[in-house]
C-alpha cells in the first residue's frame, strides 16, 4: 500500500479512539454521558483531543492533521450511537451537526501549531 494512505489511515484510526475516549470520560468524572452536557467531560475530551492534534500539526504533515481530526469526528458519533441510549440513537442526526463544533478546536490549535511551526522552521534558514 501506499505510504501516504497508511499514515493517513493510521491518524484516522488514533483520531476515531481518541474521538470516542473524549465521549467515554465524561461519565467518568460526572454523571452525564454527553460532553455538551458536563464542563469537565468537556474540558477533559478537549484537552486530549487538543494535545493530539497539537503534536501532529508540529511534527507531521498538515493533511494527517486532517485525518485525525476526520477520525475524531467519527470516533465520537459512533461512540455516541453505539454506547448511547435510546435517546441519543433519536438524535443521532443533530448530533451529527453538533459534533463538529467539539472538531473546531483540535483543528484550529493543531493548525496554528503547523504555522508557528512552520514560521520557526522558515526563520531558522
Amino acid at each position: 500500500m501506499d505510504k501516504r494512505f497508511m499514515d493517513g489511515l493510521r491518524h484516522f484510526l488514533l483520531g476515531a479512539l481518541l474521538g470516542a475516549f473524549s465521549w467515554a470520560v465524561c461519565p467518568l468524572v460526572s454523571d452525564q454521558f454527553e460532553p455538551f452536557d458536563t464542563l469537565v467531560g468537556l474540558a477533559a475530551g478537549q484537552a486530549l483531543m487538543l494535545a493530539f492534534a497539537l503534536y501532529t500539526g508540529c511534527r507531521k504533515k498538515h493533511v494527517l492533521l486532517w485525518w485525525l481530526v476526520a477520525g475524531i469526528y467519527a470516533g465520537q458519533n459512533l461512540y455516541a450511537y453505539a454506547f448511547g441510549s435510546s435517546g441519543t440513537r433519536e438524535w443521532f442526526l443533530l448530533g451529527l451537526v453538533t459534533s463538529v463544533l467539539l472538531c473546531i478546536l483540535p483543528l484550529v490549535g493543531g493548525s496554528l501549531a503547523k504555522w508557528v511551526s512552520s514560521c520557526s522552521q522558515h526563520d531558522k534558514k
